[in-house]
Parts: C-alpha cells; structure tokens; sequence
C-alpha cells in the first residue's frame, strides 16, 4: 500500500463516519421499501447513505488491494460505483414514487 492508498483509505473512512446516521436511515427506508412501506427521508439522507456505502466499498478493495490481481482492479472499483448509482436512482424512484402516489398534486 503506497501514500495516496492510504490517503483514499482514511478518506473513505471520514466519508463513511461522517455518513453513518444517513446510512442507518437508509437501511430503515430500504427495510420499510422491501416490505411496500414507507419510511420518511430525505433525498440527501438517501444520497450520503449510498455514499457510505460507496466508501466502505472502496475501503474494502483498498484493504484487498495485494490479491486483486491487477487487470481486474478497475473492475472492481467500477462495480462498486455501478452498484451504489444504481441502487440510488432505485431508492429515489421508490420514494419519488411513494411521494406521488401518497400526496397528490391540487
């Protein structure tokens, strides 16, 4: 692990820190969304809680880093952002929906 590794790894774990009560209000939401309920958040609540997320994915591979072999390191990183864009836009669809369908527009 060279500076800039360790530098990303305690970044991401700032990140993670400063994101963890959004990340427990996210696992609410998401617990209340897989049982077709509602829980109440914010849009920015659902954004810091899947950049936890991202962070601690990030974390992970930095912590694997010596046995991911080379040619699939950024593949794994763009896994981790794949998984985290889409499991946004799929939290904010939901609530965005819920929304609408529970507060109609006069």
């Amino acid at each position: 692990m060279n500076t800039m590794d360790l530098f990303d790894f305690i970044n991401a774990n700032f990140t993670m820190r400063n994101n963890a009560d959004c990340f427990n209000k996210l696992n609410c939401f998401a617990d209340a969304m897989h049982q077709g309920q509602y829980y109440p958040i914010t849009d920015e609540e659902i954004h810091r809680g899947v950049e936890y997320k991202k962070a601690e994915g990030k974390a992970l591979l930095k912590a694997i880093d010596p046995i991911i072999p080379d040619k699939d390191k950024k593949l794994a990183e763009a896994m981790v952002e794949t998984f985290c864009e889409q499991s946004l836009q799929q939290f904010l669809d939901y609530k965005h929906k819920y929304e609408n369908r529970n507060n109609p527009v006069i």
